[in-house]
């Protein structure tokens, strides 16, 4: 169920609790199992007798988990098969009291209650998500079913209570995360990496706060499952999910994000890459959030130092085999490595190039994109007057390669967006460019300052049929736009217009934008 430690040796079972010993012998069940097998985590003992699995947590305290006394661990219990039932109500049976008389543990009376044990059905181990990655089993069908049964629960999860619709929550959360890793520093995470992580979490949460805020008003926010990654996932019977976060529902209750990253973190983690692509648009394709692309590089991080600091745990904890310890600490160094990678692409700035001829509704797309990215914005019209020392809204009309549009101008404009490009690339902010990019030396040009910036770039071309771009241009000579390029200046532009190459994303502006702007989307935060 969770990552097993086998105890075979006599001396490793006489450092185990007098419960842990007594629940590994089969003489403690009423079904009397053949054996009993013993997995450890850093917060459970987990025993596997038979068709069933006795689930006890330690009593400890971790700041975010509290089991220190018997009936706050009963009452986890309780929660834990309440929480769970939601995703496998068919895996979590029920709660049952282990019974202390003097040296004597047991699961009916005589004697006082020493414990509480999560009773579950046994899952066939060769059955779980990780075991089928580990052997080259998982398929793309397996994953586009498990991220159809997430999309489903998340439509139905209800939403988190108002008291942790807080972004100040989730700052809480990044804060106790980054400090419960500072023992760890020198063992398994480099300082260096350390301060690249968190300076991109905190950084995130300054330049995606209006987005962040956003999901919160549109009910984004909800009861998830909050520790979804492979070892939770069987591929039994359906799909069964389990072991969600009980213990503390701040953790648990966010942004649906921040469980599909995880899992989303968790594939990359065992180098499925494909599977993790997969998993992912068919979630967005059955929830149609595609604002989640801008937040996944983000959780994902943040989950992956999550997934550390819990291997890190591990290695102070005096039950756990010298052995275990060392392959905890490697996972752990792979864990923040991973999380290091995705803040650090992430961390790239995009430079957005929205092209096309006059009126086909570049400016539009490029106001649009600006805002669903959280980008900067450049209109070449608005540089082109200021250069001419003219408000925005006066009229300057001009025939084709004269005044303002004479090749003169054109290359000043160009010149002024890409200095403005630079400097917010430079700050590490994303830009979209909104211009006709008609010449593929503007386009070649747009790629070198990317490539010298290290940005990523995406070229843009919006299209729509000659009589629209007429009736549009005609439109918008009327209503007094920005642009002062008319008809002819369009046919003269369209009579010299260099097409881009085969990786441009083409947008027809006559139909339904959403597809071309998710494909914009996509190219900007690909999976």
């Amino acid at each position: 169920m969770e990552r097993n430690i086998r105890m075979s040796a006599d001396p490793s079972l006489k450092e185990l609790p007098p419960l842990v010993r007594s629940m590994l012998r089969p003489a403690f069940y009423p079904h009397n199992p053949e054996s009993v097998g013993l997995v450890q985590t850093h917060i459970s003992w987990v025993f596997l007798a038979g068709d069933r699995v006795y689930k006890v947590k330690k009593a400890l305290n971790l700041g975010f988990l509290d089991y220190s006394t018997l009936p706050r661990r009963r009452k986890a219990c309780e929660a834990e098969v309440l929480l769970n039932r939601r995703l496998s109500p068919t895996v979590y049976l029920r709660i049952v009291p282990v019974y202390q008389q003097g040296e004597l543990f047991r699961l009916s009376l005589p004697g006082r209650i020493a414990e509480y044990a999560v009773v579950m059905r046994r899952l066939p181990a060769g059955r779980f998500l990780s075991t089928l990655m580990a052997q080259g089993r998982a398929t793309l069908s397996q994953i586009r079913q498990v991220a159809r049964k997430i999309a489903a629960f998340h439509a139905k999860a209800p939403p988190a209570p108002p008291g942790l619709q807080r972004i100040s929550v989730l700052e809480k959360n990044l804060r106790e995360n980054f400090r419960q890793t500072l023992p760890y520093l020198g063992r398994t995470v480099r300082e260096k990496d350390y301060l690249v992580v968190w300076d991109y979490n905190r950084k995130f949460l300054k330049r995606r706060r209006s987005l962040l805020d956003k999901r919160i008003a549109d009910g984004r926010l909800r009861d998830g499952h909050g520790d979804l990654h492979a070892e939770h996932i069987c591929l039994d019977n359906g799909v069964q999910i389990y072991d969600c976060i009980e213990f503390n529902p701040r953790i648990r209750q966010g942004d649906v994000a921040a469980d599909v990253a995880f899992l989303y973190m968790d594939l990359l983690y065992h180098r499925h890459p494909v599977l993790a692509r997969a998993f992912m648009e068919e979630y967005l394709l059955r929830t149609g959030d595609w604002e989640l692309r801008l937040l996944v590089p983000f959780y994902a991080c943040y989950r992956a130092v999550v997934r550390e600091k819990v291997e890190s745990f591990r290695i102070a904890d005096p039950s756990i085999a010298p052995r275990e310890k060392a392959a905890a600490a490697r996972r752990a160094e792979r864990y923040f490595s991973l999380a290091r990678s995705l803040a650090e692409a992430d961390s790239r700035p995009r430079l957005i190039l929205v092209g096309g001829l006059p009126g086909t509704g570049k400016s539009t797309v490029a106001r649009i994109v600006a805002n669903r990215l959280g980008a900067d914005h450049i209109n070449s019209d608005v540089i082109r007057k200021e250069l001419a020392g003219l408000e925005p809204g006066i009229a300057a009309p001009a025939p084709f390669k004269s005044g303002i549009y004479s090749a003169g101008v054109t290359k000043l404009t160009y010149d002024e967006l890409f200095a403005q490009a630079e400097q917010s690339l430079v700050a590490g902010r994303s830009m979209v460019l909104d211009a006709t990019f008609s010449l593929e030396k503007w386009r070649r040009q747009a790629r070198s300052l990317a490539r010298r910036l290290k940005a990523i770039v995406i070229m843009v071309e919006c299209h729509c049929p000659a009589k629209v771009v007429r009736a549009r241009i005609d439109a918008r000579q009327v209503s007094g736009d920005v642009s002062d390029a008319g008809w002819e200046i369009y046919k003269a532009l369209k009579r010299n217009y260099e097409r881009p190459d085969a990786k441009t994303i083409r947008v027809d502006t006559t139909q339904s934008l959403e597809k071309g702007l998710a494909k914009i989307a996509e190219a900007a935060y690909p999976f």
